[in-house]
């Protein structure tokens, strides 16, 4: 019987050894796992933050951007209406050379000192703004820019 006893005893160690080996590798495997969800877990800290840096980065261009479109919408817009007032500044200055044009050829040169006074000054005013370039205006009473209000 003492052989059996032995048996039984040195069978019952190599259970409680292989218990004992996978308890250990079993904590191992735990402890792995533990650090492995520490590591994910900081990486997605560390982007979550790279990812708000961005986006305040993203967010404080787009502002710049937009009060550059802004900034440029409202210089766009000043412009159209300076370009509609030069537009109907040059129709304006050519029905006035029709006009003059036409009064030139209607009076014929023959009225008195009066009408030649008068179509001598509307030749010249007619000269002066065949000359000029409206976008180059001269006259002190013609202020393009005063009219638009910002």
């Amino acid at each position: 019987m003492a052989n059996a006893e032995k048996t039984t005893t040195s069978s019952g160690s190599d259970i409680d050894e292989k218990k004992r080996k996978r308890k250990l590798s079993n904590r191992e495997s735990a402890r792995r796992s533990r650090l492995k969800k520490q590591k994910l877990m900081e990486d997605t800290i560390h982007e979550i933050s790279s990812l708000e840096r961005r986006i305040k980065e993203n967010s404080e261009r787009c502002r710049v951007v937009k009060d550059r479109l802004d900034s440029v919408e409202t210089e766009n817009a000043v412009l159209r209406s300076e370009k509609t007032w030069l537009s109907n500044y040059v129709s304006d200055l050519e029905n006035m050379i029709a006009k003059t044009s036409l009064t030139l050829t209607q009076s014929g040169g023959g009225g008195g000192d009066c009408d030649e006074d008068h179509n001598a000054n509307a030749e010249i005013a007619v000269g002066d703004c065949r000359r000029r370039r409206p976008w180059k205006l001269s006259c002190d009473s013609l202020q393009p820019m005063a009219s638009f209000k910002t």
